[in-house]
């Protein structure tokens, strides 16, 4: 069963996610995306540039993920991935118009959160500055009241022997007001889980949470 809109009302209470993925090279998006869809549907694998050149969707559906209207309802999950940015073998235009198309195309009514997906185990700096510009050509401020920061390879924060909490309070001036333009919406990913579908779940309702919140709207592409 799918619903027309994810705030249907009577006879359908499964609830309808739109989750588009933007981070740059080897910051573990696909990964993250395969996380979210407990499989491995999306190409990810160590390599000196990025795995994901275009776009891809993929669809899954979680039958009792939660309870809506006093019945148990289904998630039916979205997740597109889409090329890194920056792209050594894309220009920013490229990519910008190779991912509203693919919003266009694939998200009917616009993804309701956007997954930026920076490493836990580098410095973000450069590449948050980058992903938060390209974020506002695609869709204006408000793509700012629907994001999440996935900070993958979160595993890498427990080997250092650091608690989240004393991660986040060492962290650049940079990554601190990203976190704070995003009202600190966060969660780390362990990347190297064997049980994707348990390691995604908690990331999963963090997102029901957020489209909750905006009373399951959208984001509207600029014109591009």
């Amino acid at each position: 069963m799918s619903c027309p809109s994810p705030s249907s009302g009577a006879g359908c209470t499964d609830l309808r996610l739109n989750v588009l993925l933007l981070g740059g090279p080897q910051s573990g998006k696909s990964a993250t995306g395969n996380t979210l869809l407990g499989s491995r549907d999306f190409p990810s694998r160590l390599s000196p540039g990025a795995v994901t050149t275009e776009c891809r969707l993929r669809r899954q559906v979680m039958p009792a993920f939660l309870r809506r209207q006093g019945r148990q309802a289904a998630l039916h999950l979205s997740v597109l991935d889409t090329p890194a940015y920056p792209n050594l073998l894309l220009s920013p235009e490229e990519v910008k118009h190779t991912v509203a198309h693919a919003v266009e195309q694939g998200f009917k009514g616009g993804p309701h959160v956007l997954l930026l997906v920076l490493r836990a185990d580098t410095p973000p700096c450069d590449a948050a500055g980058q992903l938060t510009h390209f974020a506002e050509d695609l869709f204006g401020p408000e793509w700012r009241g629907h994001t999440l920061l996935a900070l993958s390879h979160g595993d890498r924060v427990d080997q250092a022997h650091l608690g989240s909490t004393e991660y986040l309070m060492q962290a650049s001036g940079a990554f601190q007001a990203l976190l704070e333009t995003v009202e600190r919406r966060h969660h780390f990913v362990d990347n190297s889980a064997t049980w994707l579908r348990t390691e995604g779940r908690p990331l999963l309702e963090k997102l029901v949470l957020l489209t909750r919140k905006n009373k399951y709207r959208g984001l509207q592409l600029k014109s591009v």
